[in-house]
């Protein structure tokens, strides 16, 4: 009987431990706790990509779209390195049972009209993305949910735009919440600011493929380019960045601010569009005006392109750059790349010189 006591004494503390070690939260208030999961460079996409879902979580709920309704306001970036080059519209999606998203018809525009629909799976593996009107199922290879968000060309005026994603619909057979671990705040933040460290050394050893590895899935050839590696710096840098052969990034050093920078480059001629996006030096947006692309950029007479940094109001393509940390810093990104890009490696940022 003893013994019988003492095995029950022992499973019931066991089960206590148990039911301790994995208690879960659904809100991002309850995320960070004293004696959460300690983070490290292995768990941390999977961690941050957590937080990314019950932040929107938070706002919407499961299965509905957070719309936002003009191009992404300077006081208003969740993630760092947005950009005003699309309309965004975010979602956290139940796949349990099968889902999926429409996209509704849309006007065609000079060029062509961008809209395009990426998935993101729970432990930020980032799926190929899909374009124009369509109904797409929504898959997952791990986990119940995924992170889906449409962006929307930004040509569109905002009433246009929002009409339009008034269109957009979720289907889903299931909406359960979706709950994390709870997290340690001060080894989530050390190591976030760790890998954001690792960024000028990457960029050292090859910068034409800064970028190359961090955002694939382990579903389709994208699995061959993965860098585990990358794969931990870009959840750190670009949360729901795109694989390369959808986007292609090209994420400089920092330039001081008090200096004139231009660039004069032929035209990538990328399937869809390119742009120039400027940053402070946490990575945020820092004026209203803080992109130039190929959709709104006047071109040089020879059909080159000059693109200016600071150089003042009169100068070509001009983005202001001075802000309160001191520096600038920018991102290119080629929509739907060309092969000169994809494949041949031709890049914007090595032509950014001071004047």
């Amino acid at each position: 009987m003893k013994r019988l006591v003492l095995a029950t004494a022992i499973s019931m503390s066991l089960l206590s431990l148990s039911a301790t070690a994995v208690n879960t939260v659904t809100t991002l208030d309850e995320f960070f706790a004293s004696d959460g999961v300690v983070v490290t460079e292995d768990n941390y996409p999977t961690l941050e990509t957590s937080r990314q879902l019950v932040k929107i979580q938070d706002k919407v709920g499961v299965n509905k779209f957070d719309h936002k309704r003009l191009l992404t306001p300077t006081d208003q970036q969740p993630v760092v390195r947005m950009n005003r080059d699309t309309y965004y519209s975010f979602s956290l999606v139940d796949v349990s049972k099968g889902a999926y998203v429409t996209l509704p018809e849309v006007p065609e525009l000079p060029g062509g009209t961008y809209m395009s629909l990426e998935v993101v799976t729970e432990d930020h593996r980032v799926q190929p993305m899909t374009y124009g009107p369509g109904t797409y199922n929504l898959i997952a290879h791990k986990g119940e949910h995924v992170y889906a968000l449409v962006r929307l060309d930004a040509r569109f005026s905002a009433e246009e735009a929002n009409k339009l994603q008034d269109k957009m619909s979720i289907t889903a057979k299931s909406n359960k919440v979706f709950d994390t671990v709870q997290v340690d705040k001060e080894s989530f933040h050390a190591v976030e600011n760790s890998l954001k460290a690792q960024v000028p050394s990457l960029l050292k050893t090859n910068p034409a493929e800064f970028t190359f590895g961090m955002f694939t899935a382990p579903t389709d050839a994208s699995k061959e380019l993965f860098v585990k590696k990358k794969y931990a710096v870009g959840a750190a840098i670009g949360w729901g960045g795109a694989q390369s052969v959808d986007n292609i990034y090209e994420i400089s050093g920092n330039f001081p601010m008090d200096k004139c920078h231009q660039a004069t480059f032929e035209d990538p001629k990328d399937k869809a569009f390119w742009s120039f996006t400027v940053y402070d030096k946490k990575g945020f947006m820092f004026k209203d005006l803080a992109n130039v692309s190929s959709n709104t950029a006047k071109p040089n007479k020879d059909g080159t392109y000059t693109i200016s940094l600071g150089c003042g109001e009169d100068a070509i393509n001009n983005i202001e750059t001075d802000n309160d940390t001191g520096v600038f810093n920018l991102a290119v990104r080629h929509y739907i790349p060309s092969d000169r890009v994809r494949i041949d490696g031709y890049r914007l940022l090595p032509f950014v010189k001071a004047q």
